[in-house]
């Protein structure tokens, strides 16, 4: 399975290449082309400050290109404002001093007619090469690299738009505890402990509780539970091919999870399955049997599929 380099594994970073896709047919059609050079180590030196971006990113000359971003910072005002209504809302607040980014962060910050994703003309992009095209490939392969980053990082988004993590966790902290946010970085600290809560306070809270945070592993053993139970009383002829179904599955759902953005689920099923019927597939991925169907001919057209058997029976795995 490839294990090509991955852009937007968060919400935050698939986001910022959805933004840039909606500013236009321009940046849809020149956003892919920069996507080789990102995957190709080409991109270095990516900086990020408020209200700018810079990289380089080495093209065709021995020389690298350099490449700027700019996107407008909240001036400090609006961002009182915005840390107050985080503060004011506890699921908002604790995901954050846990690190995390709310999904719905840009709601709030809508309440103040900003978002920390580019919107209308506020994006502005140079870049060093001779290439007369805006956004050029070395722009857009510095956009991927920067949704990766902001993967690695989502307080990124709020330090180009002019507040970074330290000064906004502090911000944070000290509307929750009923002090004024006087811009001074605080003792770093934890979100709040679960002895700390308060019910009536959580009823009366103007957002939901933090969600709980799933970290999956690979199972190191699916089948232990079947063995557990032991056959099906009357069915253990039955009972034999299962062991070897419930390791295809959880490999297949681990794959899914864990396994390449680009990768097809069709694809990976056949990779993990094979040799498997088209019913056994739709089965598998919970889809219409005639959605498998037409996949597995389109397949078969470019010669990456065989199959043995005729009709329903048929079986079909990749070619080698």
């Amino acid at each position: 399975m490839s294990r090509r380099t991955r852009f937007g594994l968060t919400w935050w970073g698939r986001r910022w290449i959805a933004a840039l896709e909606d500013l236009g047919a321009v940046y849809a059609n020149r956003l892919p082309r920069g996507r080789t050079y990102a995957r190709n180590g080409s991109v270095d030196q990516l900086h990020v400050t408020a209200g700018e971006v810079t990289a380089a990113v080495q093209g065709r000359r021995a020389r690298p290109y350099r490449v700027r971003l700019r996107l407008p910072a909240f001036d400090d005002a609006t961002w009182e404002r915005i840390v107050a209504a985080l503060a004011a809302r506890l699921r908002h607040a604790a995901e954050l001093l846990d690190g995390r980014m709310p999904e719905d962060v840009d709601e709030v910050l809508a309440e103040y007619g900003v978002s920390l994703f580019p919107t209308g003309r506020e994006l502005s992009t140079t870049c060093s090469c001779p290439d007369s095209a805006n956004p050029c490939k070395h722009i857009a392969a510095v956009h991927y690299l920067l949704a990766q980053a902001f993967d690695s990082d989502p307080f990124l988004l709020t330090a180009l738009r002019g507040r970074d993590r330290d000064r906004l966790l502090a911000g944070l902290r000290a509307r929750r505890s009923g002090g004024a946010d006087d811009g001074e970085v605080a003792a770093p600290q934890g979100p709040p402990r679960i002895d700390e809560l308060v019910a009536r306070e959580l009823f009366t809270a103007p957002a939901d509780a933090p969600p709980v945070v799933v970290r999956p592993q690979p199972p190191d053993d699916p089948g232990a539970f079947l063995r557990r139970l032991g056959p099906p009383p009357g069915l253990a002829a039955a009972h034999r091919p299962l062991p070897t179904a419930v390791h295809g599955a959880a490999q297949l759902a681990w794959d899914l999870l864990d396994g390449d953005a680009d990768a097809e689920p069709l694809l990976v099923a056949l990779q993990r399955l094979a040799p498997v019927s088209a019913r056994e597939l739709a089965d598998t991925l919970e889809v219409p049997i005639a959605e498998v169907r037409r996949g597995l001919g389109q397949l078969r057209e470019e010669g990456r599929l065989e199959g043995t058997g005729r009709g329903p029976a048929t079986r079909y795995q990749l070619r080698s």
